[in-house]
């Protein structure tokens, strides 16, 4: 008996977290889930991995928690992500002409004949070892050791940088305006809770990075099925420079400080239609990032 209803909990925070990463976390979708009698920690698991969290915390809110029987402990976590990090964490497209939009980061892949990361994912049982490490697991065991193992040092140099791709001739995220503006949500935790033994390892390198200043924002090569860098441009400890480095494919932008944790990036010229992506210049200096290439990438339409 206490087997079935295990696994009926486990089932039902499944399905609460699976259909959270497709909706909008919101004040009411919170209310809604409380009055639909989930825990607090199936709450907490439907915010964690909701794909865009938009919490407006106040004292109405709170009022409202409370009447729909949130204990203390939720309407304290609730809180302290509104205060935090304004329900965001990440890059957001801001001025879309209406809410904010996520902009999903994206591994990189070495751009090798025969060799795919997303081929070796596929062929390690597939299934829980591609979910661990798609959100940002490091899997300890198994065939997800292995998929672990094989993404190891994907950039150990700047030549290293210059021949990672993405996979995929476009991305996701599509942006129709030639001069977007994002924001930055850099939230800042609790050190002792991104240590390496923590098996997080997405979270602690965003950890490590201050402002939008680390980042280059680089205009990729569309190459068949992937997106790679500009031939010619060179990598160092620096980011990306060269020839063919300088205005037309490094972007120039400026950064807004919003608080100590949020800044705003605009740009001074109208970006050209192609493919972007939010690169971490400082990333060589950082292990995991070494292990676990990835960008913040972007199309414009």
């Amino acid at each position: 008996m206490k087997r079935l209803l295990f696994a009926i909990c486990m089932a039902t925070l499944t399905f609460v977290s699976a259909n959270a990463q497709n909706d909008d976390i919101t004040n009411e979708t919170i209310l809604q889930l409380l009055k639909e009698g989930f825990n607090s920690e199936e709450v907490k698991g439907a915010i964690e991995t909701s794909s865009t969290r938009i919490i407006n915390y106040n004292i109405d809110f709170m009022r409202k928690l409370k009447a729909a029987g949130a204990d203390s402990d939720l309407i304290t976590y609730i809180q302290k992500i509104a205060k935090v990090d304004n329900g965001f964490e990440g890059v957001m497209w801001w001025n879309t002409g209406d809410k904010p939009v996520k902009v999903y980061r994206s591994q990189f892949e070495k751009e090798q004949k025969g060799f795919s990361l997303g081929t070796l994912a596929a062929a390690a049982l597939t299934g829980a070892v591609v979910g661990t490490t798609l959100s940002g697991t490091l899997p300890s065991s198994g065939a997800g050791a292995a998929l672990g193992a094989g993404a190891v040092l994907l950039a150990s140099t700047g030549k290293d940088v210059e021949k990672l791709c993405i996979m995929g001739a476009s991305s996701k995220n599509v942006i129709r305006t030639t001069k977007p503006v994002f924001r930055f949500y850099l939230p800042k935790h609790d050190p002792q809770s991104f240590k390496k033994e923590a098996d997080n390892w997405y979270y602690s390198v965003m950890n490590e990075i201050q402002s939008p200043n680390e980042f280059q924002v680089v205009k990729m090569t569309q190459k068949k099925n992937r997106r790679v860098f500009v031939d010619g441009a060179s990598y160092s400890i620096a980011g990306f420079e060269g020839k063919n480095a300088k205005g037309r494919v490094v972007v120039d932008f400026q950064i807004k400080e919003i608080n100590n944790n949020t800044f705003e990036v605009t740009f001074p010229q109208d970006l050209a239609p192609g493919e972007y992506v939010f690169f971490w210049k400082n990333g060589l200096g950082n292990e995991l990032f070494k292990q676990h290439v990835f960008g913040f990438d972007f199309r414009i339409e």
